[in-house]
């Protein structure tokens, strides 16, 4: 990442510096490590009880964690002095559980991997939870292949496992996806599960359940704190046919208004390709007249069922159009407008250097959110691009871990399995996750790159196009030569034809 003020970039990173010996010091690194583990008299991680006795939520704990909690207040003071964050104010974040949670899930990566760039938290600070692949509605893109129940399905009893299993492992946030989670009988107790377990609790839904208020409303008692609501098109005729279901759009809007109205956190996603491209302006529209605090513009990856329509990706001209147009419009009547193609960090960056909007951003893969302390600013790095197998993971209705959804469910991309592995000594071992992580290993364009920290390129992309997990972004502007040859080696191999739209009528094999 460039800086205008090379001189604060060699005071920040002295600090940086400072606080990565901090972390070195064998013995403040043994004492991390140590605090890693399950506390079962205290009956939660240590570094999480050690974290609660910091914020004065809890009174009593046993010798080790006290201790521990000596050496994490030392940690934490260092941490703000580093990064200008007061005491009081990190005592105020930490009153939350979920943050407690994240904050002792970045200490442990500190202990575990130490300070590096980009960083790598002790356990995945999300896990997208594919719970059934049943669902009511047969769409067009879906990475999921969803319809009917698979057989071998985990059971509900094997699930509240899984859930203790990941609250145990440090992971902050699961969010229960599909095929449909509403379908499921025992939704709600697993969400309520979640939340008691200080995890935060997130679905995600095509909305046609959820517009039930009645059933909207045993969700949001049940704990949902997030829900993502899925909307293509700012009309039926736009939603419906991508959706394949006849009143879906509506169901969607008035599941929509249901869960604003309920004071749940709304996001609206809404899978871009060329077929409706041209409506996102619209879709922002829309998406603020509802209440939502979010529009998610998903990066459309040629995965499952979405295989068959890879002619409607975007060319990646059109992509930096979009997410230009995105961060230029962001934050406007209080709707955050944000993306999962790690290309938006360095849109950012490069659209601030042009126009010069002020703005004051953190680049990161999902959000570029503003700052007021010019400190902050250079974590970018450190937060970096692509998250798939270091930030987030994974989790197949079987038990089955990938580094992230949009992954084809094959052998060489699995991680390991739920409820037969030890889920941290995956995170820990795991060849593929360290491949995944290092940013020093991408091939072409995307190895080269100035923004290889703060973007990297989409991994799941790059497989998909070349099974190859180090290969180029095909879908980034910076290698728009890979995507044009690529297109015209599709179209010899599978006979393809370029469409007006630009797009390729082909299937990839």
């Amino acid at each position: 990442m460039v800086s205008e003020n090379p001189e604060n970039d060699s005071s920040f990173m002295g600090m940086v510096g400072s606080f990565e010996k901090m972390i070195n010091n064998p013995f403040i690194r043994s004492v991390l490590k140590s605090s890693t583990q399950y506390c079962e008299a205290d009956g939660g991680n240590r570094l999480e009880v050690a974290l609660e006795l910091y914020t004065g939520k809890r009174k009593h704990a046993c010798v080790k964690c006290r201790f521990t909690e000596k050496v994490v207040s030392f940690v934490m003071k260092r941490a703000g002095q580093t990064f200008g964050i007061t005491d009081e104010k990190m005592q105020k974040s930490l009153q939350s559980a979920y943050w407690r949670k994240g904050v002792a899930t970045t200490v442990k990566g500190l202990a575990l991997f130490g300070v590096r760039r980009p960083f790598v938290p002790g356990a995945p600070y999300q896990i997208v939870w594919n719970i059934t692949k049943a669902c009511n509605f047969n769409c067009l893109h879906c990475y999921e292949n969803a319809g009917r129940k698979d057989p071998d399905e985990a059971t509900p009893e094997m699930i509240m496992q899984g859930i203790e299993k990941l609250a145990r492992a440090g992971v902050t946030s699961i969010a229960f996806s599909g095929g449909e989670p509403t379908l499921l009988p025992n939704m709600t107790d697993y969400i309520r599960r979640v939340s008691e377990l200080g995890m935060y609790p997130a679905m995600a839904s095509n909305g046609w359940v959820l517009s039930n208020e009645k059933i909207a409303r045993k969700y949001r008692e049940a704990g949902l704190q997030f829900v993502q609501i899925s909307l293509d098109g700012p009309t039926p005729e736009v939603h419906d046919s991508f959706r394949r279901v006849n009143g879906a759009w509506e169901r969607a809007v008035r599941a929509i208004r249901n869960c604003v109205n309920l004071g749940m956190f709304v996001e609206v996603s809404t899978t871009v390709t060329k077929y409706n491209i041209n409506d996102v302006p619209k879709m922002i529209e829309l998406s603020r007249s509802l209440g939502a605090r979010w529009l998610m513009a998903y990066n459309f990856i040629p995965t499952g069922r979405g295989r068959e329509i890879v002619m409607e990706d975007l060319e990646p001209k059109e992509r930096f159009d979009l997410l230009s147009m995105l961060y230029e419009n962001t934050s406007k009547g209080g709707l955050e407008l944000l993306s999962t193609a790690p290309q938006y960090a360095m849109v950012a960056q490069v659209v601030e250097t042009q126009k010069n909007l002020g703005k004051n951003v953190i680049p990161t893969h999902f959000q570029n959110p503003q700052y007021t302390n010019p400190k902050l600013q250079q974590l970018a790095d450190f937060i970096g691009g692509c998250g798939a197998g270091r930030f987030y993971m994974s989790v197949e209705p079987n038990g089955d871990i990938y580094p992230c959804v949009f992954f084809p469910h094959e052998e060489e991309v699995k991680v390991g399995n739920l409820y037969r592995d030890d889920f941290d000594k995956l995170w820990i071992k795991s060849q593929l996750l360290k491949d995944l992580r290092n940013k020093d290993d991408l091939e072409g364009a995307c190895g080269t790159c100035s923004y290889k920290y703060t973007c990297g390129g989409c991994r799941a992309r790059a497989y998909n196009y070349y099974h190859d997990i180090k290969a180029p972004d095909p879908g980034c502007i910076y290698n728009e030569k890979e995507w044009n040859k690529l297109k015209m080696e599709l179209m010899v191999k599978n006979g393809a034809e370029e469409l007006p739209s630009g797009g390729l009528s082909i299937k990839l094999q």
